[in-house]
C-alpha cells in the first residue's frame, strides 16, 4: 500500500497548530505522499499548491479532484483526502484496509466508515455526525464480523484504492456542486457513498461493532462539542449503539 492524500486547508495562522498535528499524523502511515490545497504558501517544508481564481472559497475543497487522474498515473495504490483539522493515521489506514478486503472477499460492494469523533475538556469522546442513537437490530454480519449502517455517514473525509477512483470520475460526484443536500464545501467530501449502493441500503457506508475505536477520526477543533446550539457532538459514543 503507498498512500497519496490531499488535505484542504484554508490558511489562518491560528489554525496551525491544529494543521501541524494533522500532518504529524499521517507521517505515521510508511511512504505516504503529501499534497496541501491552501490559499496560500506558508511552509517551504510542505508540498503545498496554492489555488488561485477561485470563483468562491468554498470551492478550495474541490481542488484534490484535480488530481485524481495523475494518481491513477502514479505508483501509489490508495488516494484519500481529507479536511485540514481531522487526524487520519496508521490505525485509522490499517482498519479500512483490512475492512475493505473483507467486503472484497465475501463480494460486497461496501466501503469501510469512519466516524468523526470530538472531545471534551474532559476528553470524554463524543461522535460528531450522529444526532441521535442508532438501532442495531438490522445488523450486516461478514465473517463473523458486525457491521451497521448508521443514518447519517458524513465523515469528512474518503479513502479510495485506483478502481473506487475510476469509479468517482466517472460518477456526477466528481463535477463541482451540491450533492445530496449537503452544502457545497461538504459534498466534496462525500466520495463514492452514494455511488452504486448495494439494494436496500441508502449508502456504502459500514460501521464495524467491534473496534469501533478503529474507526475514529478526530476533529481536533473540538468546536461543535461546546456550541449549545448545535445538534452535533452531543452524544458520547458509548451510548451511541442501542
Amino acid at each position: 500500500m503507498k498512500l497519496w492524500v490531499n488535505v484542504c486547508f484554508h490558511y489562518v495562522e491560528n489554525r496551525l497548530s491544529d494543521f501541524n498535528q494533522v500532518i504529524k499524523t499521517l507521517n505515521q502511515i510508511d511512504g505516504v505522499k503529501i499534497i496541501v490545497n491552501s490559499n496560500k504558501n506558508f511552509d517551504d517544508n510542505l508540498n503545498i499548491h496554492v489555488a488561485e481564481n477561485l470563483a468562491d472559497p468554498f470551492h478550495l475543497t474541490w481542488e484534490h479532484k484535480k488530481y485524481m487522474q495523475s494518481f491513477l498515473q502514479s505508483h501509489y495504490t490508495h488516494f484519500a483526502y481529507i479536511e485540514g483539522n481531522i487526524l487520519f493515521g496508521k490505525r485509522q489506514m490499517d482498519y479500512w484496509l483490512k475492512t475493505k478486503d473483507l467486503f472484497e472477499r465475501n463480494n460486497m460492494n461496501f466501503i469501510p466508515a469512519l466516524h468523526r469523533i470530538e472531545k471534551d475538556f474532559e476528553n470524554e469522546i463524543y461522535s460528531l455526525d450522529c444526532t441521535r442513537t442508532i438501532n442495531t437490530f438490522s445488523k450486516l454480519i461478514v465473517e463473523g464480523q458486525e457491521f451497521v449502517s448508521i443514518p447519517e455517514p458524513y465523515q469528512g473525509m474518503f479513502v479510495m484504492d485506483k478502481d473506487m477512483v475510476e469509479e468517482h470520475i466517472n460518477s456526477d460526484y466528481f463535477n463541482l456542486g451540491q450533492k445530496h443536500n449537503y452544502g457545497i464545501r461538504e459534498s466534496a467530501n462525500l466520495g463514492n457513498m452514494y455511488i452504486n449502493v448495494p439494494p436496500t441500503f441508502s449508502h456504502r457506508m459500514m460501521t464495524p461493532l467491534q473496534d469501533f475505536s478503529d474507526t475514529f477520526v478526530h476533529h481536533i477543533t473540538n468546536n461543535y462539542i461546546n456550541n449549545p446550539h448545535s445538534p452535533h457532538a452531543k452524544i458520547k459514543v458509548e451510548n451511541l449503539f442501542v
